[in-house]
Protein backbone atom coordinates (compact mmCIF):
# COMPACT_ATOMS: atom_id res chain seq x y z
CA UNK A 1 0.00 0.00 0.00
CA UNK A 2 2.48 2.27 0.86
CA UNK A 3 4.67 1.40 -2.39
CA UNK A 4 1.73 2.24 -4.23
CA UNK A 5 0.78 5.40 -2.40
CA UNK A 6 4.32 7.16 -3.54
CA UNK A 7 3.29 6.22 -7.16
CA UNK A 8 0.11 7.94 -6.97
CA UNK A 9 1.65 11.04 -5.11
CA UNK A 10 4.05 11.47 -8.12
CA UNK A 11 1.60 10.72 -10.68
CA UNK A 12 -0.88 12.72 -9.59
CA UNK A 13 0.89 15.90 -8.73
CA UNK A 14 2.65 15.90 -12.21
CA UNK A 15 -0.79 15.64 -14.14
CA UNK A 16 -2.13 18.71 -12.35
CA UNK A 17 1.19 20.35 -13.57
CA UNK A 18 0.17 18.95 -16.52
CA UNK A 19 3.58 16.59 -17.46
CA UNK A 20 2.95 13.48 -16.02
CA UNK A 21 3.17 11.45 -19.27
CA UNK A 22 6.70 12.93 -19.12
CA UNK A 23 7.62 11.24 -15.88
CA UNK A 24 6.56 7.70 -15.66
CA UNK A 25 7.50 6.78 -12.44
CA UNK A 26 7.65 3.77 -11.18
CA UNK A 27 5.71 2.22 -8.22
CA UNK A 28 8.82 1.30 -5.66
CA UNK A 29 10.48 2.88 -3.01
CA UNK A 30 14.14 2.43 -4.54
CA UNK A 31 14.62 2.53 -7.89
CA UNK A 32 18.00 3.27 -10.40
CA UNK A 33 19.33 7.15 -10.27
CA UNK A 34 19.90 8.51 -13.67
CA UNK A 35 19.56 11.35 -15.85
CA UNK A 36 18.15 11.52 -19.46
CA UNK A 37 16.82 14.36 -22.11
CA UNK A 38 13.22 14.26 -22.82
CA UNK A 39 11.61 15.01 -26.06
CA UNK A 40 8.34 15.45 -26.57
CA UNK A 41 6.79 16.41 -29.78
CA UNK A 42 3.41 17.24 -30.22
CA UNK A 43 1.86 16.79 -33.94
CA UNK A 44 -1.63 17.76 -34.75
CA UNK A 45 -3.31 17.74 -38.32
CA UNK A 46 -5.87 20.30 -39.21
CA UNK A 47 -9.17 19.72 -41.73
CA UNK A 48 -7.23 21.48 -44.11
CA UNK A 49 -4.10 19.23 -43.89
CA UNK A 50 -2.03 21.66 -42.45
CA UNK A 51 0.06 20.46 -39.78
CA UNK A 52 0.87 21.97 -36.45
CA UNK A 53 3.97 20.57 -34.61
CA UNK A 54 5.11 21.62 -31.22
CA UNK A 55 8.46 20.40 -29.52
CA UNK A 56 9.66 20.71 -25.75
CA UNK A 57 13.20 19.50 -24.35
CA UNK A 58 13.75 18.58 -20.99
CA UNK A 59 16.57 17.41 -18.98
CA UNK A 60 15.55 14.95 -16.07
CA UNK A 61 16.99 13.45 -12.79
CA UNK A 62 16.11 11.20 -10.88
CA UNK A 63 17.69 9.55 -7.50
CA UNK A 64 16.80 6.10 -5.91
CA UNK A 65 14.59 6.61 -3.31
CA UNK A 66 12.33 8.06 -6.84
CA UNK A 67 12.22 11.41 -6.45
CA UNK A 68 12.77 13.48 -9.64
CA UNK A 69 13.98 16.89 -11.12
CA UNK A 70 12.19 17.82 -14.76
CA UNK A 71 14.48 21.04 -16.04
CA UNK A 72 12.86 23.07 -18.91
CA UNK A 73 13.92 27.05 -20.43
CA UNK A 74 11.39 28.24 -17.99
CA UNK A 75 10.86 26.40 -14.76
CA UNK A 76 12.13 23.02 -12.80
CA UNK A 77 9.64 20.63 -11.33
CA UNK A 78 10.80 19.26 -8.32
CA UNK A 79 8.82 16.15 -6.64
CA UNK A 80 10.52 15.04 -3.40
CA UNK A 81 8.87 11.64 -2.42
CA UNK A 82 10.29 11.78 1.03
CA UNK A 83 9.36 15.23 2.06
CA UNK A 84 5.42 14.72 -0.20
CA UNK A 85 6.04 18.45 -1.74
CA UNK A 86 6.05 19.34 -5.36
CA UNK A 87 8.16 22.19 -5.74
CA UNK A 88 8.43 24.80 -9.21
CA UNK A 89 11.16 26.70 -9.91
CA UNK A 90 11.23 29.98 -11.73
CA UNK A 91 14.91 31.05 -12.70
CA UNK A 92 13.60 34.45 -14.31
CA UNK A 93 11.70 35.44 -11.28
CA UNK A 94 13.91 33.00 -8.60
CA UNK A 95 10.37 32.44 -6.75
CA UNK A 96 10.15 28.72 -5.23
CA UNK A 97 6.17 27.55 -4.89
CA UNK A 98 6.53 24.82 -2.57
CA UNK A 99 2.96 22.60 -2.22
CA UNK A 100 2.63 19.35 -0.04
CA UNK A 101 0.83 16.97 -2.96
CA UNK A 102 -2.61 15.46 -1.76
CA UNK A 103 -1.37 11.84 -0.96
CA UNK A 104 0.65 13.95 2.35
CA UNK A 105 -3.16 14.39 3.77
CA UNK A 106 -2.93 12.86 7.27
CA UNK A 107 -6.53 12.93 7.53
CA UNK A 108 -6.43 9.32 6.14
CA UNK A 109 -8.64 9.54 3.66
CA UNK A 110 -6.87 8.82 -0.06
CA UNK A 111 -8.13 11.78 -2.66
CA UNK A 112 -9.79 11.26 -5.81
CA UNK A 113 -6.67 11.54 -7.22
CA UNK A 114 -5.22 8.12 -6.22
CA UNK A 115 -7.84 6.96 -8.49
CA UNK A 116 -8.71 9.42 -11.41
CA UNK A 117 -5.21 9.57 -12.39
CA UNK A 118 -4.59 6.19 -13.07
CA UNK A 119 -7.84 5.99 -15.93
CA UNK A 120 -7.12 7.43 -19.19
CA UNK A 121 -7.57 11.33 -19.66
CA UNK A 122 -11.41 11.79 -20.81
CA UNK A 123 -13.45 9.60 -18.23
CA UNK A 124 -14.57 12.35 -16.80
CA UNK A 125 -15.89 13.61 -19.83
CA UNK A 126 -19.39 11.43 -19.75
CA UNK A 127 -20.62 7.87 -20.63
CA UNK A 128 -19.36 4.79 -20.23
CA UNK A 129 -15.82 4.53 -21.44
CA UNK A 130 -14.74 1.26 -22.88
CA UNK A 131 -10.76 0.74 -22.52
CA UNK A 132 -8.66 -2.41 -22.91
CA UNK A 133 -5.35 -3.16 -23.12
CA UNK A 134 -3.01 -5.22 -25.34
CA UNK A 135 0.30 -6.78 -24.97
CA UNK A 136 2.60 -5.29 -27.31
CA UNK A 137 5.73 -7.58 -26.95
CA UNK A 138 9.08 -6.87 -26.32
CA UNK A 139 11.77 -5.06 -28.62
CA UNK A 140 15.00 -2.88 -28.12
CA UNK A 141 15.35 0.80 -27.58
CA UNK A 142 18.59 2.97 -27.25
CA UNK A 143 20.02 -0.36 -26.13
CA UNK A 144 17.82 -1.24 -23.37
CA UNK A 145 14.92 -4.13 -23.65
CA UNK A 146 11.70 -2.77 -23.27
CA UNK A 147 8.12 -4.15 -23.09
CA UNK A 148 5.07 -2.34 -24.72
CA UNK A 149 1.75 -2.02 -23.65
CA UNK A 150 -1.06 -0.16 -25.52
CA UNK A 151 -3.93 0.93 -23.54
CA UNK A 152 -7.55 2.26 -25.87
CA UNK A 153 -10.42 4.33 -24.24
CA UNK A 154 -13.14 4.73 -26.78
CA UNK A 155 -15.84 7.42 -25.64
CA UNK A 156 -18.92 6.61 -26.89
CA UNK A 157 -21.32 8.35 -29.46
CA UNK A 158 -23.21 11.27 -27.80
CA UNK A 159 -21.53 11.93 -24.64
CA UNK A 160 -21.20 14.93 -23.09
CA UNK A 161 -18.45 16.31 -25.88
CA UNK A 162 -21.09 15.78 -28.44
CA UNK A 163 -19.77 13.59 -30.45
CA UNK A 164 -22.23 11.94 -33.00
CA UNK A 165 -19.40 8.97 -33.51
CA UNK A 166 -17.58 7.37 -30.92
CA UNK A 167 -13.87 8.53 -30.14
CA UNK A 168 -10.73 6.48 -29.71
CA UNK A 169 -7.40 7.17 -27.84
CA UNK A 170 -4.60 4.84 -27.54
CA UNK A 171 -1.38 5.28 -25.05
CA UNK A 172 1.87 2.89 -25.99
CA UNK A 173 4.01 3.13 -23.36
CA UNK A 174 7.17 1.28 -23.85
CA UNK A 175 9.51 0.22 -20.34
CA UNK A 176 12.12 -0.87 -19.65
CA UNK A 177 12.63 -3.20 -16.48
CA UNK A 178 16.12 -2.62 -15.92
CA UNK A 179 15.47 1.36 -15.73
CA UNK A 180 12.28 1.37 -13.94
CA UNK A 181 11.31 3.79 -16.98
CA UNK A 182 8.99 4.35 -20.26
CA UNK A 183 11.90 5.37 -22.99
CA UNK A 184 9.04 5.34 -25.41
CA UNK A 185 5.28 6.91 -24.75
CA UNK A 186 3.34 7.37 -27.87
CA UNK A 187 -0.58 9.07 -27.41
CA UNK A 188 -3.12 9.31 -30.34
CA UNK A 189 -5.73 11.22 -29.49
CA UNK A 190 -7.86 12.65 -31.81
CA UNK A 191 -9.00 15.56 -30.17
CA UNK A 192 -5.24 16.69 -29.33
CA UNK A 193 -3.11 14.91 -31.82
CA UNK A 194 -0.29 12.40 -31.66
CA UNK A 195 2.23 13.21 -28.91
CA UNK A 196 5.35 11.36 -28.62
CA UNK A 197 7.36 11.24 -25.44
CA UNK A 198 11.31 9.93 -25.06
CA UNK A 199 14.08 9.44 -22.89
CA UNK A 200 17.46 9.75 -24.76
CA UNK A 201 20.81 10.06 -23.55
CA UNK A 202 20.30 7.55 -20.84
CA UNK A 203 23.02 7.78 -17.82
CA UNK A 204 22.89 5.80 -15.02
CA UNK A 205 26.63 6.84 -13.86
CA UNK A 206 25.16 10.76 -12.62
CA UNK A 207 26.21 11.20 -9.51
CA UNK A 208 23.50 11.83 -7.05
CA UNK A 209 23.50 15.70 -6.16
CA UNK A 210 21.44 16.53 -3.12
CA UNK A 211 21.29 20.09 -3.90
CA UNK A 212 19.31 19.33 -7.19
CA UNK A 213 16.65 18.56 -5.19
CA UNK A 214 16.56 21.64 -2.87
CA UNK A 215 15.29 25.08 -3.37
CA UNK A 216 18.55 26.89 -4.42
CA UNK A 217 19.89 29.67 -2.26
CA UNK A 218 18.16 33.65 -3.23
CA UNK A 219 14.59 32.40 -4.44
CA UNK A 220 12.17 33.64 -2.78
CA UNK A 221 8.86 31.49 -1.36
CA UNK A 222 5.55 32.22 -3.04
CA UNK A 223 2.21 30.52 -2.56
CA UNK A 224 0.95 27.67 -4.99
CA UNK A 225 -1.99 28.61 -7.09
CA UNK A 226 -4.81 26.40 -5.65
CA UNK A 227 -5.79 25.31 -9.27
CA UNK A 228 -2.88 23.13 -9.21
CA UNK A 229 -4.67 21.72 -6.19
CA UNK A 230 -7.49 21.88 -8.17
CA UNK A 231 -6.74 19.65 -10.75
CA UNK A 232 -4.31 16.82 -8.91
CA UNK A 233 -7.82 15.87 -7.11
CA UNK A 234 -10.48 15.87 -9.54
CA UNK A 235 -8.75 15.93 -13.43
Amino acid sequence: MHVMKRFTLTLAALTGLGIAPLIGQTPSLRTVPLSADIDVVNVRTLPDGNTLRQERKMKFYRRADGSTRLEEPNRVVIVDNDAHTVTVLDPMSKTAQVQATPMASTNGRKPVAAQAQLQVAGSSLGGSNISSKTDLGVKVIAGYSVHGVQQSTTIPANSALGNTAPITKTIQVWRSSDLQLPLLTVINDPLGGTTTSRYENVSTSTQSDSSRFTVPAGYKAVPAPQSRVIASQTN
